[in-house]
């Protein structure tokens, strides 16, 4: 897909990832650390992108083009048993995840249980569709996918998603009609994570531009939300960015 052009990066955002998704909170004063690659064994010599860390710390989901998949773009998981331990062999999530047609930007539940992912797979409702995956616990597999429905997903392209800590808000980005631009981001709620999703709305002007916005994270305190755009007056023009942005900003 065209617009992965602008996420050609390799893992040197996991402490900027960590940072947003362990929970330090949306501060105004820290500093990040040095960008430092993530190296062997989670990187390859192919295309390794999209990661999203687990809320423990022990977890590490990403895609990535390198040998033993099942299609072009299969998602991964790096595994450690403590946060001082170097990340293990990184593992294929399988055939119920990955299907025989790409899998990409995903996000992983505050605990641990449920899996998000965007995928072009049999059974989608657009182009591309946002599925869930689940597990009973941390130690077993993930089960098999189901796509969110038509109350998420539209007849066109949606991906990246990100959910809260709580697990009651789902943010997106979607191609889908009533936008301010080529991609806009856009949030689905419920009262509670036994309720279904409620329909998805569009987070407005001020976070949305003529332009692509994409990959919402929002902080583990739901006090910030980090996203990538290609507006123009970005720090490298029509390049990609990241963008931080206070979440009271996109309420009323």
């Amino acid at each position: 897909m065209k617009w992965l052009n602008g996420y050609r990066m390799r893992f040197v955002l996991v402490g900027f990832v960590s940072v947003v998704v362990l929970g330090r909170g949306a501060k105004a004063d820290f500093t990040f650390g040095e960008i430092t690659n993530i190296g062997t064994p989670v990187n390859t010599a192919f295309d390794e992108e999209m990661p999203s860390i687990s809320a423990d710390g022990l977890e590490l989901y990403f895609q990535s083009r390198r040998p033993g998949g099942y299609t072009a773009f299969d998602i991964w998981v790096a595994k450690r048993a403590s946060l001082d331990d170097p990340w293990g062999e990184s593992v294929n999530l399988g055939p119920l995840v990955n299907s025989g047609k790409d899998n990409w930007s995903h996000g992983i539940s505050a605990d641990g249980l449920e899996f998000y992912f965007e995928a072009n797979r049999d059974g989608n409702i657009g182009g591309v569709d946002i599925w869930m995956a689940v597990r009973e616990t941390k130690d077993d597999p993930w089960g098999e996918p189901v796509n969110l429905g038509p109350t998420v997903n539209s007849s066109v392209n949606d991906a990246c998603p990100n959910i809260s800590t709580d697990g009651l808000e789902l943010y997106f980005r979607s191609k889908r009609p009533g936008g301010y631009g080529r991609h806009d981001l856009w949030v689905c709620k419920r009262p509670t994570t036994e309720d279904p999703w409620g329909n998805p709305v569009n987070l407005g002007p001020t976070i949305n531009s003529p332009d692509v916005e994409s990959g919402p994270c929002i902080s583990a305190d739901g006090l910030a939300l980090f996203f990538s755009s290609d507006r123009l007056n970005g720090a490298r023009g029509w390049d990609f960015d990241i963008w931080p942005t206070p979440v009271w900003t996109l309420r009323a």
